[in-house]
């Protein structure tokens, strides 16, 4: 049986009309964050109904669907791993003998799970990823729809899944239509398509990726040592192991590795979230223990029912945020054309991720923190909103440091004097960024 994918896709505002057809293989689509790509991920999954910028009538689509949300922890939905990696076989197999198979399959093909019994909120942003791969291919669907869905996945962890993903369509004859905003993801299809405000269409996949501007900084007071550190994860797991780095007089220090290595674990170190670690870690700006403001790579978990205005009103009242500086911030919201009024008073939860994101670093930044703490800021944001968000980073740090963790290399030695690679434990100073000395 081949499959095959067809739809129509009109933009009744401009009086555009699109047609598609999609047959085995897998096919990108790209657009910058706020175009229309979880909607329209959505309506070919059939949950979405609603009116919008645009119309999508499905002519011909393979019955079997399996969708990748852009929230990995949106596909989650048991307390322990071996519960999670069950869950779709047991929805489509009976035979607990099939099942069991997949399940150890899936453990042995998964690194990263020792324990079945852990709950699946102690993985990483890019484990979940795999995670809901592995379970979405156990289950053999004909169409696979991934919204931005292997973004927390650093240059080397994508490679691999891409290669995993051709061998899938090899064997299956599946579709698999991935909707990205990364633009160095275009090289992995055997088809690329943008969809704007405006318009869908296919275009060249071997197109240049832009590269970041860099920018003088001023010199950095920023003072990071750990001796031995060492972080096991409910006295079992380990994380890293006997840790030793330094340094010294930094002013924006990136945090590279891969999936699972520890990124984020050492930013809760850093930020004192995560203090049940053995051996030592010192942090000082200036010799003096500075002041920091942090945001998770799930930044929705930070605020949860509560509201972006009940944040920046806590900003505030706890003389974070000069209320002199209110409107100047808010302000800033407009040059990632974020909506402040129709945001502000929804619970954080319901905000689109990318708007949640890039309002809390906005808000962050301009509060009086000494220092920044940023996990994974680029998730999910196209090109030109890396490089908006690049300009207003390196405008902070005319007065602030930063501490940035990402798998977006590419982001991180454009902005950061100096970068940790974790697998090496070794600190590469980066000689493009001269700094000023003040």
């Amino acid at each position: 049986m081949t499959n095959n994918l067809k739809f129509h896709i009109q933009f009744p505002k401009f009086s555009q009309d699109y047609e598609a057809s999609f047959s085995s293989g897998l096919h990108l689509i790209i657009g910058e964050s706020g175009v229309g790509k979880s909607r329209f991920f959505r309506k070919l999954c059939g949950m979405d109904t609603a009116a919008g910028n645009f119309d999508l009538k499905i002519h011909e689509k393979p019955t079997h669907t399996i969708p990748l949300f852009q929230n990995p922890e949106n596909q989650i939905v048991s307390s322990t791993l071996d519960g999670e990696i069950a869950f779709s076989a047991e929805c489509i197999f009976s035979d607990p003998n099939k099942i069991t198979s997949l399940v150890d399959g899936i453990k042995d093909e998964l690194n990263f799970i020792d324990d079945g019994t852990r709950h699946p909120v102690t993985l990483s942003g890019g484990e979940k990823e795999l995670l809901n791969l592995a379970t979405a291919l156990s289950v053999k669907p004909d169409l696979i729809v991934i919204d931005d869905g292997l973004s927390f996945l650093n240059s080397k962890a994508k490679k691999t899944q891409v290669q995993r993903l051709g061998k899938y369509i090899k064997e299956t004859g599946s579709i698999i239509l991935w909707f990205t905003s990364d633009i160095s993801d275009l090289k992995f299809g055997d088809t690329a398509w943008e969809l704007t405000l405006n318009s869908f269409t296919e275009i060249d996949q071997n197109i240049s990726i832009p590269k970041y501007q860099h920018t003088n900084h001023p010199a950095g007071k920023l003072n990071l040592i750990a001796d031995h550190l060492t972080y096991f994860y409910d006295h079992k797991r380990i994380i890293f192991n006997d840790l030793s780095i330094e340094s010294l007089e930094t002013r924006c220090f990136g945090i590279i590795g891969a999936n699972g290595s520890g990124k984020t674990t050492i930013a809760g170190i850093i930020s004192g979230i995560l203090p049940d670690y053995s051996g030592e870690f010192q942090l000082n700006i200036n010799g003096r223990s500075p002041t920091i403001g942090y945001l998770n790579q799930f930044p929705e978990k930070m605020l949860g029912t509560f509201t972006l205005g009940e944040f920046l009103l806590d900003l505030q009242h706890f003389g974070k945020l000069n209320p002199l500086m209110v409107n100047q911030t808010l302000n800033m919201m407009n040059e990632y054309q974020i909506n402040w009024r129709l945001i502000e008073n929804q619970p954080a939860i319901d905000v689109q991720w990318t708007a949640l994101r890039l309002s809390m670093i906005i808000l962050l930044g301009s509060s009086n923190y000494d220092l920044i703490i940023l996990d994974e800021p680029t998730f999910g944001l196209g090109w030109r909103q890396k490089q908006t968000l690049a300009g207003f980073i390196n405008k902070i740090l005319n007065k602030k440091h930063c501490i940035i963790i990402s798998h977006d290399e590419q982001f991180i030695h454009s902005i950061c004097d100096k970068v940790l690679e974790l697998e090496s434990k070794s600190i590469m100073q980066n000689p493009d960024l001269v700094r000023e000395q003040r």
